[in-house]
């Protein structure tokens, strides 16, 4: 399945026991993205403070070291309430010259952020002026206009009941190929992990919620009152039940992508991580079908829809999504991603799907936002049946010389899964469509991890790389190579090794 189609994508898109986690100050001169227009009347923009917990492109490798031997979940906790102090201080030095803003109109629909110390909002000629006299301010940036797409109201908003899973082990009595080339089902049977205890965020463009194989596993917001209106848990979403839209400011997540007629884009991702049967069969079409998934949209809101997640407790954060020509706004999603990575959160994307055909693109731009980020995302190619890559498939490397990041080439994509001919799950549950693209490389993936994690709760994300790499089947040039990266992921060597790593 394409990795969204051209049209989406023009718009997409020292930690110790007892210490709390060290954290770094960006430098005081005020930087602009070249991209802003100063004497715009109005632009979307998002704006960093000075006190960040990474500071640069060195910081993210740098941190690691400080939580040797603790567990992911602990620091997680630390982590968030440092990043939430940070935001509150940082805020307050300049609240008062920010109402001041708001109130004369020269800036609107503020949003302040934690995930990356800043706020975004639209100003101005005037307001882009005076934002970059507030106290702490560092760096400004040309921020993406939201996009929703619309598609057909398939569903309900919310499920008044949530069915029991009808998935059993002993129960299953057939699966798909791909779920037997990723060695789950030798999972389930060896050790017994499907995945609970573990949160999949499947970041799309829109879901039917209804159909059995996902009703089963959608996930739950217990402090929230579906269908009242009201923001119950006061985390700032009405509604916000089972996941959010951020860029349309809704619960509701049911106007669907659509591929090929027959297949929802956000449902097919999520079914191949989370889903139990299909529809009246014992089917096994999810790889970790005991995990628990959660929808939301918004790459419009990157900040919004990582902060609601790692809030609820996420593991994985899948998108299949590509998103070209974002300049130095790059790297505001990989600094997201890095300190979302240190709260816990492994993030997933699919390669992309721009090695040939009208979409083709050359090297090192093959591969886009957010499977281009070095360390913090998993970039994840594929190949199919027969362990052949198809064309279509992007390769690295990638550049980054941003004026943040100065990497230089980085080595991608991280690992390949599947991506090619996949069944995928209809509007009403059945396995009965054949598709291809990266949209499935990443999910594949993110199964995998749910199902690692499953085993092993305590594992930080660059340590569910390090298994990766050292499990992973080299299936093209001898050592890393630019079109499957460290090799084939498979779930049972993947498992096996994170129970060897329990802390």
């Amino acid at each position: 399945m394409a990795k969204l189609n051209t049209i989406l994508i023009a718009f997409v898109f020292c930690l110790s026991c007892t210490s709390q986690p060290s954290s770094e100050s960006l430098e005081n001169e005020v930087w602009l993205d070249p991209a802003l227009i100063t004497n715009a009347s109005s632009q979307s923009i998002v704006v960093w403070f000075e006190d960040q917990f990474l500071e640069n492109g060195n910081s993210f490798l740098e941190k690691i070291g400080d939580f040797d031997g603790q567990k992911r979940g602990d620091v997680r906790e630390r982590v968030i309430s440092l990043l939430k102090a940070k935001s509150e201080r940082s805020f307050k030095s300049a609240e008062n010259k920010i109402s001041e803003l708001i109130e004369n109109g020269s800036i609107i629909q503020l949003k302040k952020h934690w995930i990356v110390n800043g706020f975004s909002c639209v100003a101005d000629e005037e307001g882009l002026k005076e934002i970059q006299n507030l106290p702490g301010v560092a760096k400004v940036f040309l921020k993406q206009p939201p996009f929703s797409p619309t598609g057909p109201d398939m569903g309900p908003e919310y499920l008044e009941a949530i069915p029991s899973s009808r998935f059993e082990i002993e129960e299953v009595e057939e699966y798909p190929w791909n779920i037997e080339k990723i060695r789950a089902p030798e999972v389930w049977k060896s050790f017994g992990f499907i995945g609970e205890g573990t949160l999949n965020v499947v970041h799309d463009f829109g879901f039917k919620l209804d159909i059995p194989p996902l009703a089963e596993t959608i996930y739950v917001n217990e402090d929230e009152i579906p269908g009242n209106g009201i923001d119950d848990d006061q985390n700032g979403y009405v509604d916000d039940y089972h996941g959010f839209d951020f860029d349309g400011g809704s619960a509701n997540l049911n106007n669907p992508f659509i591929r090929r007629v027959t297949v929802i884009h956000g449902n097919a991702c999520a079914a191949m991580i989370s889903g139990t049967f299909a529809t009246n069969t014992n089917q096994a079409i999810g790889i970790a079908p005991g995990s628990k998934w959660a929808p939301v949209i918004g790459a419009s809101n990157i900040e919004q829809a990582v902060e609601w997640a790692i809030e609820q407790g996420a593991d994985t954060y899948s998108m299949s999504f590509s998103q070209p020509n974002l300049g130095e706004y790059r790297t505001h999603w990989r600094k997201v991603m890095e300190q979302g990575t240190f709260c816990g959160v492994i993030f997933i994307s699919g390669a992309g799907n721009f090695a040939a055909g009208s979409n083709e693109a050359p090297i090192p731009v093959q591969m886009r936002n957010p499977e281009d980020i070095p360390n913090a995302v998993l970039g994840v190619a594929g190949v199919g049946q027969d362990g052949n890559r198809p064309v279509f498939s992007s390769q690295g490397p990638v550049e980054w010389n941003t004026n943040y990041y100065k990497d230089g080439q980085v080595n991608k994509p991280d690992f390949a899964t599947l991506n090619f001919q996949i069944s995928c799950v209809d509007p009403e549950g059945n396995l009965s469509n054949m598709s291809s693209g990266n949209s499935f490389a990443g999910p594949h993936m993110a199964g995998i991890v749910s199902l690692m994690l499953s085993a092993n709760p305590d594992l930080f994300p660059w340590e569910v790389k390090e298994i990766l790499k050292k499990t992973a089947e080299d299936i093209g040039s001898p050592g890393f190579d630019f079109q499957s990266g460290h090799g084939f992921v498979n779930a049972y060597d993947a498992v096996t090794e994170a129970l060897n790593w329990k802390k």
